[in-house]
C-alpha cells in the first residue's frame, strides 16, 4: 500500500473515533504505547486465569503488515500484543495472532465503505463479514477469541458468534452497539459466549504513568474490565459506557 493510499486508511480511521488507540491517541506516543500495553496486560490476566490450557487466537489489525505502514500503527500494534504476551504468561497455550481478511473495496480505498463516525472500532466495518469465521476454521484449536480491533459489524452472519459451541470472545475497547442493546449484552455474557471486554474508564486521568507504580493501580485508573460476574454491575455504575435498552 503506497503513502497516499495510507494517508486516506488515516483518515477514514481517524474519523470514526478517538477510541482509534493503533491509530493515532491522544497523549505522547510513549504514554499511549504505555497505555495500550496496559489495557492488553489487563485483558490478558483475566483471561489467562479462567482460561488456563486453553490457547487463544488473536485478531490484529489488518493492515499490519502492509508496506508502508506508519511507525506509530506498527508500534501500537506491538505494544497491544506485548500487553497480552505478559497478561497470558505461561498460562495460556501460545497464542495464534492472526490478521482478518479486508472487504475487497476496503483494500483499495477504504473511504468507500461506510464507518459509523461514533464507533470506537472503525475496523469493524472494513474486515469482511466472513473474516473472523475463516480464521476460526484455520485455526480449530483455538477456542478463545481475542479481538484487538472489533467485531464485525454485521454479527448475524458470523457463524463463530452465533455458534453456542464455538469459541468464546474477549474485546478490547468494543463498540457494544455491534452486539445491541444491554440485554444483548447480557445475554451474550452470562451464555458464555462474550467472556470478557476492556473499555476506558469515564475521567481517567491524561497523566503519564507513574513510574514504578503497580500495574493493578493503573489500569484501574484508566479502564473498566467486564466479566460475566460483574457486567450487571458495571452497567449501573457507568452507564455512559453501555447502550442503553
Amino acid at each position: 500500500m503506497n503513502r497516499r493510499l495510507w494517508l486516506l486508511v488515516g483518515g477514514v480511521l481517524l474519523a470514526g473515533g478517538v477510541g482509534v488507540a493503533w491509530w493515532r491517541p491522544p497523549g505522547p506516543q510513549r504514554e499511549a504505547l504505555q497505555v495500550r500495553e496496559l489495557a492488553t496486560r489487563g485483558l490478558a490476566e483475566t483471561l489467562a486465569r479462567n482460561f488456563a490450557g486453553h490457547r487463544a487466537l488473536v485478531i490484529a489489525n489488518p493492515y499490519a503488515r502492509q508496506s508502508g505502514l506508519p511507525r506509530a500503527m506498527r508500534q501500537m500494534e506491538a505494544a497491544g500484543r506485548r500487553g497480552l504476551e505478559q497478561g497470558f504468561g505461561a498460562k495460556l497455550k501460545p497464542a495464534v495472532v492472526a490478521l482478518p481478511e479486508l472487504k475487497p473495496e476496503a483494500k483499495e480505498n477504504p473511504r468507500a465503505v461506510f464507518i459509523d463516525p461514533e464507533s470506537t472500532t472503525p475496523l469493524s466495518y472494513l474486515v469482511a463479514e466472513d473474516a473472523f469465521d475463516k480464521l476460526a476454521r484455520q485455526h480449530p484449536d483455538c477456542d478463545l477469541i481475542v479481538s484487538l480491533i472489533g467485531l464485525p459489524a454485521n454479527l448475524q452472519p458470523v457463524q463463530c458468534w452465533q455458534d453456542p459451541a464455538g469459541p468464546k470472545f474477549a474485546l478490547l475497547l468494543p463498540d457494544l452497539r455491534v452486539i445491541g442493546n444491554n440485554a444483548a449484552i447480557r445475554q451474550a455474557m452470562h451464555r458464555g459466549k462474550l467472556a470478557a471486554f476492556v473499555l476506558a474508564r469515564p475521567g481517567a486521568p491524561e497523566t503519564q504513568l507513574a513510574a514504578g507504580a503497580a500495574f493493578a493501580a493503573e489500569f484501574e485508573k484508566r479502564f473498566v474490565l467486564v466479566t460475566p460476574d460483574i457486567v450487571d454491575q458495571a452497567m449501573q455504575m457507568f452507564p455512559q459506557l453501555f447502550p442503553g435498552n
